[in-house]
């Protein structure tokens, strides 16, 4: 099997222009995720260069690091989600009937969504509360709601792609894009 990391992939087995759609916002939004990614690296390799060589890294990089680690990680969750790459353990399943498991694959779907929608509801709070009281960082002051935002479409968009497989696996029409 050829697996390779590639944003051209085959959406066939997504009926109807929502789930294509859906996809297309996942796999556009996992991207804006690896540049922030790729951020934090070059932000991390100036850092470590700038205190090796003139003792002078990047004032509070931890901090950020740490924020955009966690909004970068977020935004990857839909995707991976789309495309039916979450670890699944079915060594207790795998000599059921299909349907069942079909059904099992939908429950796991729907599980997942309920947690994405109390994670943004929760999330949704925090930032709220965070805003209110004034919380900022220790080094830089950034406002702690600002990741806290940035984490809640990610949340939203996981609990999207989470029903779509739902349903996708109750309708006989699941596939794991193997591009």
């Amino acid at each position: 099997m050829n697996e390779s990391i590639s944003l051209e992939r085959s959406t066939d087995w997504l009926r109807g222009w929502y789930g294509r759609a859906l996809y297309q916002l996942c796999q556009s939004w996992a991207l804006l995720g690896g540049v922030v990614l790729v951020a934090l690296m070059v932000m991390s390799l100036v850092s470590i260069f700038g205190r090796k060589l003139f003792s002078a890294p990047v004032h509070g990089d931890i901090e950020l690091m740490e924020m955009g680690a966690a909004v970068a990680i977020a935004a990857f969750l839909p995707l991976c989600e789309m495309r039916g790459h979450h670890i699944k353990v079915d060594a207790f399943t795998a000599w059921l009937p299909r349907v069942v498991n079909r059904y099992l694959d939908a429950l796991a779907h729907l599980c997942c969504a309920l947690a994405a929608l109390i994670l943004t509801w929760r999330t949704g709070l925090q930032m709220l509360d965070s805003r209110e009281y004034g919380d900022v960082t220790t080094l830089l002051s950034v406002p702690l709601w600002i990741p806290l935002l940035m984490i809640l479409p990610s949340l939203v968009l996981l609990a999207m792609a989470a029903l779509l497989r739902s349903y996708l696996c109750v309708t006989d029409q699941q596939g794991r894009d193997e591009g």
